[in-house]
């Protein structure tokens, strides 16, 4: 059974989408992580991670200088871009940073969505470049906890396979506090109307829908390990760009504490 130890009732905020946000189609991957700046405060430091199609998305990667923040508490605020750091292949590393008191314990959920995804997503159909890309991270906030930070994770949700070679990746996620980690798979979710609302995008494909057997010779496999995080699909069966996600959950003491949503891509070839 998972649940959340909560003190007061965490509020979903509803925003509306400002107007002069950029429609783009660029965004790739990405994360939100906090960090707790103070255990005599509610203030928390709040980190958008998004990883930019450079190449087919550039103008407009440059024009995504400012991403609205929804912090579940009722409240929003338009966050500017701090890094935009060109990691090749195409692609930016772009970091969104800011600080936010939050009104009192409780569980709170923290929304950011872009518009739009890169395009050609396999498995994200009709169009990817018409889907937003949304991510959303849950922390609790209550004294008995202490201070508490999200586990960050240390390789980047961007990465390449092989046409029938098994793909494996490891996010490598670390939390400072010691917490107890725990992985599942989820679905890559858009927000129609708001970027405070999200839903599982409807139209996503599992990639096993795109294998062939395994390298063993037995049925296709897309699964994560619950206790490492190890990704793997076993095997990719056709060349193309695809979008999974899942949920690194934080616990303390046999309670569930906060949860993660990692958005990730890759890119299979046909070729070494």
């Amino acid at each position: 059974m998972r649940f959340f130890y909560t003190l007061g009732l965490g509020i979903l905020g509803l925003c509306l989408l400002s107007p002069g946000y950029t429609y783009a189609t660029h965004v790739r991957a990405g994360e939100i992580t906090t960090r707790r700046l103070s255990p005599n405060s509610l203030t928390y430091e709040i980190t958008l991670t998004a990883y930019f199609d450079e190449q087919n998305g550039r103008l407009a990667s440059d024009g995504q200088g400012v991403v609205p923040f929804c912090f579940g508490d009722g409240t929003t605020q338009d966050v500017s871009r701090s890094v935009r750091q060109p990691i090749g292949f195409g692609s930016s590393l772009n970091i969104y940073r800011v600080t936010h008191t939050f009104p009192g314990p409780g569980t709170y959920t923290i929304g950011i969505q872009i518009i739009n995804r890169n395009a050609n997503t396999r498995n994200l159909p009709p169009a990817s470049l018409n889907i937003s890309f949304y991510v959303s991270t849950t922390i609790v906030i209550n004294p008995a906890l202490q201070i508490n930070s999200t586990p960050v994770m240390l390789n980047p949700p961007l990465d390449s396979a092989r046409v029938g070679q098994r793909f494996c990746h490891n996010p490598a996620a670390f939390d400072v506090d010691g917490d107890s980690l725990a992985y599942r798979l989820s679905v890559p979710k858009d927000a129609p109307g708001s970027p405070c609302i999200s839903r599982n995008y409807p139209g996503y494909q599992n990639p096993t829908q795109y294998s062939r057997n395994s390298e063993s010779g037995g049925p296709a496999s897309f699964s994560i390990n619950a206790s490492t995080g190890e990704l793997c699909w076993d095997a990719p069966g056709e060349e193309g760009q695809y979008n999974f996600a899942f949920i690194v959950e934080e616990w303390r003491n046999g309670v569930l504490i906060g949860e993660i949503t990692r958005d990730m891509q890759i890119i299979v070839l046909d070729q070494p």
